[in-house]
């Protein structure tokens, strides 16, 4: 997963070129060919015209139903014409084609065009497909001379305009992609980092426990140690795994959004009373947890097992800190229940209070662990905020979620 970000801007950045160069593929070769082609038809039918045969009626008057019902060309407006006479010289000039028209007479000087046959004549500004034609009048009278062409040359410069509006479109385009691709990769590079730091300090935790029951399983083998406190030390060690892995659960499935909450209406009061009987047993030393809650119930939606989980992480870390006491209490307001859980020991030092509730972290303590990063978790499920700072006293541990989902 390294340097994806790049990879991804390598992506963008070889699509972009890929399409600009099939637009300049289309753009420059297949529509100038196609407008030559159809320059083309539009001569070779013009000319078909001026040498078509018209009849006459009885009073003298020509009648030409025939190519009146022939749908014109399209780019038969299109066609400038060029009178010839005998010296191959322009008869009649048009002052805004001068130029142009006596580049194409010395082009034409000296060659031997066939008549009624295309070509092709380009100068810095113009693209002509010219036909050189005659008409016969009979009757012993010269023949008249012109050059017929069709200027493509405004569509080759608005093609030339066209490609570098679409250059230009498309290098903010692939700017902005390129932007956000970098970003998008330098997420999933921070996120494949922080699942292997993961699975890292998941192996290390889970190592721990597994290592102290085979020491235990040594002991015994080798009639070292009492049997029935090392099946105790096994038990305990056997315990913590277990919650060490439901704990991982857990929170993998809040990562994967596959972790959902089964919302009920209940008195808070109830669920953290059975907190403290579930962290009771550990409150060795003679810690007290004093519990301050008001007399009326307290109503709120959340998943209670949840909630009592976050609730019951935090107890456990406090009796870990505490001298003598660990308090809890419970506020309402119209739209949030605060619990607050504050211990009286040392308090959390300045350094490790941003990362209290990182995955793992490992504080000065120089403990580490899941529990606080899950109950973050659950927390932010419930809507609702959880913060850890330094009372007059100790730690303390604040919960706030609304009343109502």
């Amino acid at each position: 997963m390294k340097n994806i970000k790049l990879r991804i801007v390598y992506l963008i950045l070889g699509s972009a070129l890929l399409l600009f160069a099939l637009f300049m593929l289309a753009v420059n070769l297949i529509i100038p060919a196609h407008f030559v082609r159809e320059a083309k038809k539009a001569l070779i039918s013009e000319a078909q015209y001026q040498n078509r045969t018209i009849p006459y009626t009885d009073d003298g008057s020509f009648f030409d139903d025939e190519w009146n019902d022939t749908e014109e060309h399209f780019l038969t407006p299109s066609i400038v014409f060029l009178e010839l006479d005998n010296a191959n010289q322009s008869s009649v000039w048009n002052r805004d084609a001068y130029r142009l028209e006596k580049e194409l007479l010395e082009y034409c000087k000296g060659r031997d065009l066939s008549l009624n046959q295309c070509y092709t004549f380009k100068t810095d500004r113009h693209h002509l497909i010219f036909m050189s034609a005659q008409e016969n009048y009979g009757d012993g009278e010269e023949p008249y001379s012109y050059i017929m062409y069709i200027d493509i040359g405004p569509i080759t410069r608005y093609i030339v305009t066209l490609n570098w509006a679409f250059f230009g479109v498309l290098l903010a385009i692939s700017s902005v992609m390129c932007l956000l691709g970098f970003r998008f990769g330098r997420d999933i590079e921070k996120e494949a980092e922080r699942q292997q730091t993961f699975f890292q300090n998941a192996s290390h935790e889970l190592k721990t426990p597994l290592m102290a029951i085979q020491g235990y399983a040594e002991g015994i083998q080798a009639g070292v140690m009492d049997t029935g406190s090392a099946a105790g030390g096994i038990l305990e060690e056997s315990d913590r795994m277990t919650e060490l892995v439901e704990e991982l659960l857990d929170i993998s499935k809040i990562d994967m959004g596959r972790q959902l909450l089964a919302f009920s209406e209940m008195d808070v009061r109830e669920l953290l009373y059975d907190s403290i009987r579930v962290v009771e047993p550990a409150a060795a030393g003679g810690i007290a947890i004093v519990p301050d809650f008001p007399e009326e119930p307290v109503t709120v939606s959340c998943d209670d097992t949840r909630l009592r989980r976050a609730v019951t992480n935090i107890l456990s870390n406090g009796l870990r800190y505490a001298r003598s006491e660990l308090r809890l209490t419970c506020r309402a307001d119209k739209r949030h229940v605060t619990i607050r859980i504050q211990d009286d020991g040392d308090g959390i030092a300045e350094a490790d209070l941003p990362h209290i509730f990182d995955r793992f972290y490992m504080g000065r303590s120089g403990k580490s662990g899941i529990g606080l990063a899950l109950t973050k978790e659950i927390i932010h499920l419930h809507r609702g905020t959880i913060r850890a700072y330094n009372g007059e006293i100790g730690a303390v541990f604040e919960i706030s979620i609304p009343v109502s989902r």
